[in-house]
């Protein structure tokens, strides 16, 4: 329990980048959506008032959040938010609605909500949980099937959806708060070697290879025998299933990933999202083409650039400097988190805080990133600017626990 006073030990860097990104989203969901909303007939302020209303929820989340004494965020309560998250991502595979393939929302009257944003807050509280009485035992595989469980559980469930986007903010937030323990470089490196599996496995004579030199740096290593035959198995279990997990995705996003390799294979189809795109950032130069002023968007060439292609907006109507702007709020967001992580009053805070960091952090990263074309298009709304009330409803609760972690410091850092 807190009085208001506290408040002026919390963060007010966070408060303001917090606050200019939510003010420049809802000019960007504004300049997107009122152009095609007008031509139709419909309510040109539609998609700004439904944001705003999840702005005013998130607000109050925000509070209850920032009040709360963080340390009450572990035991009974996480575990009992944690199991009803799992029954929520189960019961939307078979009574949530579908739209644009994917069945990941519940509706309740007028208001709908995706239970896979909800997860990854909860999933990120398990782990910080679980692994903040823990911090040095992680010492070999055994120990992370615990966490790896938290992780994977919802992970198969969102994976179903399909969610791929959400899926890889899961594995983030996982190897994000494990590299925030003491857990060894070596079993970190180990973790990540069946990503290589996965992309050498369409070429037999290297992925041996790949095998062959994991089993000579597990020996050089004196790796321990049960952490070296999980390794062994891990990656050799996962070339055998990448064919299989390859034929679980729906077609649309096998295309999205071959359009990502060579959009020009399908302009008119996968490949014109990533196209568009490029354009639209492309054309808006150093200063912008000035707000409302983006034939891009105005002309609505990139459908739904509202939620996951938000960015083009800014880059197109705002420019290489308007883009610069929000890449330094991020940043400057992100390290600020990363501080009161250093500073937490005790070491289940600084996971709490790092958790966090990683989260916005990969959120920024892969939206940004598939925006320019750099990275596949996977579907990640890019926080506080996308429009989507269950993302910035959970992104605020996510910044009221990090106040509440940097109230409660023993040491403020300025």
């Amino acid at each position: 329990m807190i009085n208001f006073r506290m408040l002026k030990y919390s963060d007010f860097t966070i408060w303001a980048c917090v606050s200019i990104l939510i003010l420049i989203g809802f000019l960007m969901i504004f300049s997107s959506t009122y152009a095609s909303e007008a031509r139709e007939g419909g309510d040109a302020w539609f998609y700004v008032k439904k944001q705003f209303f999840a702005l005013i929820v998130g607000i109050i989340g925000l509070a209850v959040f920032a009040y709360l004494d963080y340390s009450n965020l572990k035991g009974f309560a996480v575990a009992s938010l944690y199991f009803a998250s799992l029954l929520i991502l189960m019961l939307v595979l078979y009574r949530g609605y579908t739209a644009f393939g994917a069945q990941r929302w519940f509706s309740v009257g007028p208001l709908s909500f995706q239970p896979s944003e909800i997860s990854k807050l909860v999933v990120l509280l398990a782990l910080a949980d679980y692994l903040g009485s823990r911090a040095d035992r992680i010492k070999g595989f055994i120990n992370l099937i615990a966490p790896g469980c938290i992780v994977g559980l919802p992970f198969i469930l969102i994976f179903r959806q399909p969610d791929l986007g959400t899926s890889l903010v899961l594995i983030a937030i996982f190897f994000g708060m494990l590299m925030w323990t003491n857990t060894s470089g070596v079993l970190l490196f180990l973790l990540v070697t069946p990503l290589l599996s996965v992309l050498l496995t369409r070429n037999i004579y290297l992925w041996v290879t790949y095998l062959a030199g994991i089993v000579i740096f597990l020996y050089l290593k004196r790796v321990k025998a049960v952490d070296s035959i999980f390794t062994v198995a891990l990656n050799f279990g996962i070339g055998v299933l990448v064919p299989k997990l390859w034929g679980m995705l729906k077609a649309y996003q096998k295309r999205r990933l071959l359009a990502f390799i060579n959009p020009e294979i399908d302009p008119l189809g996968a490949g014109y999202h990533t196209m568009q795109v490029k354009i639209a950032v492309g054309s808006g130069g150093f200063f912008g083409k000035g707000l409302f002023k983006g034939t891009q968007t105005q002309f609505s060439f990139i459908p739904q650039q509202f939620t996951d292609f938000i960015f083009s907006v800014g880059a197109e109507e705002f420019g290489f400097i308007g883009s610069f702007l929000l890449i330094f709020l991020f940043t400057l967001l992100i390290y600020r988190a990363v501080v009161i992580a250093g500073s937490a009053r005790d070491f289940h805070g600084g996971l709490l805080a790092i958790g966090i960091a990683v989260m916005i952090g990969f959120h920024v990263f892969v939206n940004i990133g598939m925006t320019l074309g750099l990275l596949p298009v996977v579907g990640i709304p890019l926080p506080f600017l996308s429009f989507g009330g269950s993302a910035l409803v959970i992104n605020l609760i996510a910044i009221g626990i990090l106040q509440s972690v940097c109230m409660r410091r023993q040491k403020i850092l300025f």
